[in-house]
């Protein structure tokens, strides 16, 4: 072992460990402040946060859970509840016994924990120390990380379960027990935010998941019916009837249904809680143009000075699901889980690309992809130098935006473009090269079949 690698592995812990220190540090000080536009222009701290113990307290005062401005408030501002409503009991019950502000510092160990938890499981699936120790200070210290702690936005759950996710994944790959892992990543997403909704095609196709991925959606089906069905937890239901009719006219829902385009308020169409399915309808046809999205949508919107096709925006999600189907059914189990893990990744990274609404914080979700792709490199699966190539790509997410050399000038179009350049067109790259290496993987098992035909 070179002195230069003893040294590192030495002061990589410290380093972590100061990092978050720092974090910490600046949510009370704003040292960090500077590498974002809002934290420099806007007051936005725990702003995503104060509206989920106030849907529980809603919940018990007889309003619904997405009602997050009735009176009375909870926090200094909010944004809308929006996500599954089983958050807000079993998160925002017992949170909401503190005052707004201890509950915010409460919640914020909460997710820094949760984190911490990513890393561990991330971490102890490599045999080198190095790694496990690039794995903390990579989940940790990144920049989206701090940014999603200062909004108090609750995506650390999510990140956390794609970590369980891909984790349990890698284990079954290579014959260890990961199906539990599995469970819980799919329940911990379904029920906060269901980032894996679009994973499932490819789950209850693999002989391996398939169970698994079964009953969690039986799981997730019972809880979400209850919280439509039951009056204690959906007080202002507009009933059963009208849900199934919203389900069949998305283009009402979209016109209709819109936080944004209805002028950040709700009618009582949203104040039922099947509001947390049909957001995600009405979001998809909306280009909000604003310096905080960070989509590839409106990053194309932006550089080309009109609105780009709705189909090409459905490019990734059409191309993951088409490859769902070629990856289950290679035959050699270690080399099927090992492209099912390849595609689980390319597919985590569709919202990026094809959702218009995108916030910073979110890019956390990368973060599980890159420390997976860390470990992938040293078993040199998805072909050695293309696998770094990508986690050097997937890696970007830790970095701060370009914001920070903007500074000063005016918000317009050439601005945003460069503020959002190092978060979109890293993502970009690097599902077009996940693509790029399924297919590869697929045409050569292919090839390789076909040689072997009598």
């Amino acid at each position: 072992m070179t002195t230069i690698r003893i040294w590192i592995l030495k002061a990589l812990p410290w380093t972590t460990g100061a990092w978050v220190f720092v974090q910490l540090l600046s949510l009370r000080l704003g040292l960090l402040n500077p590498f974002f536009f809002d934290a420099m222009h806007a007051d936005v701290q725990g702003i995503d946060y104060f509206s989920v113990p106030k849907a529980y307290l809603n919940l018990m005062a007889g309003r619904s859970a997405f009602a997050t401005s009735d009176p009375p408030t909870y926090g200094p501002h909010y944004t809308w509840f929006v996500n599954h409503p089983a958050l807000a009991v079993w998160l925002g019950s017992w949170l909401s016994f503190f005052p707004p502000m201890t509950s915010y510092g409460v919640y914020t160990l909460v997710a820094i924990a949760t984190m911490a938890g990513c890393a561990w499981l991330l971490a102890r699936e490599s045999g080198d120390a190095l790694t496990r120790r690039l794995i903390w200070l990579l989940v940790m210290g990144a920049f989206p990380t701090y940014w999603m702690y200062f909004v108090g936005n609750v995506h650390a759950l999510p990140v956390l379960a794609l970590a369980m996710l891909l984790t349990g994944i890698y284990r079954l790959t290579y014959a260890r027990r990961g199906t539990a892992l599995v469970l819980a990543g799919l329940l911990l997403s379904l029920l906060s935010k269901p980032i894996v909704l679009i994973m499932m095609p490819l789950l209850l196709l693999l002989k391996e998941t398939r169970r698994t991925a079964l009953q969690a959606l039986g799981i997730y089906a019972a809880v979400s019916v209850l919280f439509e069905v039951v009056p204690v937890l959906n007080p202002e239901a507009i009933g059963l009837k009208k849900v199934a009719w919203l389900a069949v006219h998305p283009g009402f829902v979209r016109q209709n249904m819109n936080y944004y385009t209805n002028n950040l308020q709700i009618n009582s169409w949203m104040r039922d809680n099947s509001a947390h399915w049909f957001n995600m309808i009405a979001q998809s046809g909306t280009r909000l143009i604003h310096v905080d999205v960070y989509s590839l949508p409106v990053f194309l919107d932006t550089l080309t000075g009109a609105r780009t096709p709705d189909w090409l925006c459905k490019l990734s999600l059409l191309l993951v699901l088409a490859m769902a189907v070629p990856v289950a059914l290679i035959q050699d189990k270690q080399l099927r889980l090992e492209a099912a893990l390849l595609l689980l990744m390319a597919t985590s990274l569709v919202y990026f690309l094809g959702y218009p609404t995108v916030w910073e914080y979110q890019y956390t979700s990368i973060l599980p992809v890159a420390a997976m792709l860390l470990l992938a490199g040293e078993r040199g699966v998805f072909y050695r130098r293309t696998c770094w190539w990508m986690f050097g790509l997937a890696a970007c997410a830790w970095l701060p935006s370009l914001y920070v050399f903007t500074e000063g000038q005016p918000i317009v179009a050439r601005t945003m473009l460069i503020i959002w350049a190092d978060r979109v067109l890293p993502v970009t790259a690097l599902f077009l090269l996940m693509a790029a290496a399924l297919i590869r993987m697929l045409w050569s098992l292919r090839a390789a079949a076909a040689t072997q035909e009598p």
